[in-house]
């Protein structure tokens, strides 16, 4: 966009534009690097800004992102394998890349110094809360800034996650991370945690809430289910027009997983996620009700009719281009909604929502919660009125996961009189 006004220029391939993000001026402000999914996984490219022209400068498998140019003809991108990610130094004139792994977790937007010395980046994973690292470049050493995580804390004591791939339901390979329990003995209970989005994925970051749960002797399991970033676009696509149920069947497939494996005891399995992991949550209660002992889902939508007649235009938008017009797909809208099948679910339900929440409004919960009593189940509901669909203060964030962590704890661990 030219600073003194006039027509924006949109990055395009003969006048069409492409997927494009991450934009960054190279250093004499004549060419932008940026990172595209179009051609299946993202690659960084430059655009030349005169000319319009496009130069990929990667390929291959990973997802390159966040480029960031120097002064003396170098970028520095992040490569995402899945759930982890490296460093990664480019020389632009011969295509020469170096990589570098602090350790496995995920890197965030790496910038040059202007010395171009260094690169500064965030990076987190299990083992580490999200801080400030360096890279120095004359010895390929990182050094980290800023220690957010409390000396007290044994590092030894958090678990770091396996990745590893389980049959869908349909024969389809399902990437996800597996927390083991450091604790052996009896079979453990099982909680599958969904990702939002669902365009997003579970990364190897830092989740204390899961900790938490694999300190109890839990097993943790994480799926990136197809719709998930991170494995290419078509992966990222394969539920468009199946929203609710190739992604469903996906996690539900992820229970089968961890009793064939003599993961966890089949009965003592529950599940949760947030936004549409708290949608994915209520689907899979509601489809495959016998393989749950507990659900909790975290600002969910139940309805789509009434969760889109009460969103925002964008989102509104949204649910066109990935589910279809409502009246034209009417069936296919309603046998997605878990607020109409809620009679099926067996298992117990804990619903918590933003009363300020415009994506996932407030009254989805709220219906659900009135429903499900009506029904006779057994469901409790949490309703924080200063919070929207992400909740910022610290201690509504503490309080929420203590309550989820407690609720199903009462279905997962045994207690005395049931041993």
């Amino acid at each position: 966009m030219p600073l003194a006004g006039g027509q924006p220029t949109t990055i395009s391939i003969d006048n069409s534009p492409i997927p494009a993000k991450d934009a960054c001026w190279s250093p004499d402000g004549r060419s932008l690097a940026f990172a595209s999914n179009l051609l299946g996984q993202f690659q960084v490219a430059i655009y030349e800004v005169a000319s319009g022209g496009i130069t990929w400068l990667t390929d291959g498998q990973g997802e390159k992102e966040y480029p960031d140019w120097s002064q003396d003809g170098y970028l520095t991108y992040v490569i995402s394998h899945g759930p982890k990610s490296e460093l990664v130094v480019m020389e632009i004139a011969s295509r020469q890349v170096s990589t570098f792994r602090v350790e496995p977790g995920v890197i965030y937007t790496p910038k040059f110094t202007p010395d171009n010395q260094q690169i500064i980046f965030g990076f987190d994973n299990p083992r580490r809360p999200s801080d400030l690292w360096s890279f120095r470049r004359d010895n390929a050493r990182f050094q980290q800034l800023t220690h957010s995580l409390p000396a007290q804390l044994d590092q030894s004591e958090l678990v770091m996650p396996e990745e590893v791939w389980y049959p869908g339901l349909d024969g389809v390979a399902v990437p996800a991370l597996l927390y083991r329990p450091q604790s052996g003995g009896d079979l453990p209970p099982a909680l599958i945690t969904i990702h939002g989005g669902p365009n997003w994925l579970t990364q190897i970051t830092w989740d204390p809430l899961v900790q938490h749960l694999v300190s109890r002797g839990w097993v943790v399991l994480a799926p990136n289910y197809r719709g998930s970033t991170g494995y290419g676009r078509a992966w990222m696509n394969a539920n468009r027009f199946d929203l609710g149920g190739v992604d469903t069947n996906d996690v539900a497939a992820g229970a089968d997983f961890l009793v064939s494996q003599g993961l966890a005891e089949p009965s003592r399995i529950a599940l949760t996620g947030r936004s549409w992991g708290g949608y994915l949550t209520m689907t899979c209660l509601t489809q495959f009700p016998e393989k749950w002992a507990a659900g909790s889902a975290v600002v969910p939508f139940l309805n789509w009719f009434t969760s889109h007649q009460n969103s925002r235009a964008d989102l509104q938008h949204w649910d066109i281009q990935n589910f279809g017009d409502p009246l034209s797909n009417h069936d296919l809208w309603y046998q997605r909604s878990p607020f109409f099948f809620l009679d099926r679910i067996q298992a117990p339900v804990q619903l918590i929502s933003g009363a300020q929440d415009v994506r996932c409004p407030a009254s989805e919960s709220r219906q659900a919660y009135d429903k499900l009593i009506a029904l006779g189940k057994e469901c409790e509901y949490h309703l924080y009125a200063d919070e929207g669909h992400s909740f910022l203060r610290i201690e509504n964030q503490v309080k929420e996961k203590t309550q989820r962590a407690a609720f199903l704890a009462r279905y997962l661990e045994k207690s005395e009189n049931q041993e």
